[in-house]
C-alpha cells in the first residue's frame, strides 16, 4: 500500500508519497488532491510557517524558532487539522504517517 508521510524539510512541501517498496514517488499531494481548495492551501501555509522558523539570508542559515508559545501551538493545531482533512480525503487509499511527536520535541 502507498504511504503518505508528513515530514518537514526547509523549502520542501510537507507531504511525501512513498510507493509499495518505500521508494519516494512524489513530494506533493496525491494527484487527485493537487489544487484542492481545502487541503492544498492548508499545507502550503503550514510549510510557510515552518520555513519562517529559519533564518536564510544567503549568508547564514540557522534555526530561530517561534517567538511566542502561542504561535507554536497554533502551528500544531493547523497541522493536526490539515492531517485529519488529508486522512478524510484519501480514505483507505494511503497509510498516513506523521512526525508530529518528533517535531514537538525539537520545535520551540
Amino acid at each position: 500500500m502507498k504511504v503518505i508521510k508528513i515530514k518537514f524539510e526547509y523549502g520542501c512541501f510537507p507531504v511525501w508519497i512513498y510507493g509499495e517498496n518505500d521508494e519516494l514517488v512524489e513530494n506533493d499531494l496525491p494527484p487527485n488532491l493537487i489544487g484542492d481548495s481545502d487541503i492544498d492551501p492548508k499545507f502550503v501555509r503550514i510549510q510557510e510557517i515552518y520555513d519562517s522558523l529559519y533564518l536564510d539570508d544567503g549568508k547564514k542559515f540557522k534555526y530561530i524558532g517561534f517567538k511566542e508559545n502561542e504561535e507554536r501551538e497554533s502551528f500544531f493545531r493547523e497541522l493536526h487539522l490539515a492531517i485529519n482533512l488529508l486522512k478524510d480525503k484519501v480514505n483507505d487509499e494511503y497509510i498516513i504517517e506523521d512526525n508530529t511527536d518528533y517535531l514537538k520535541k525539537f520545535i520551540n
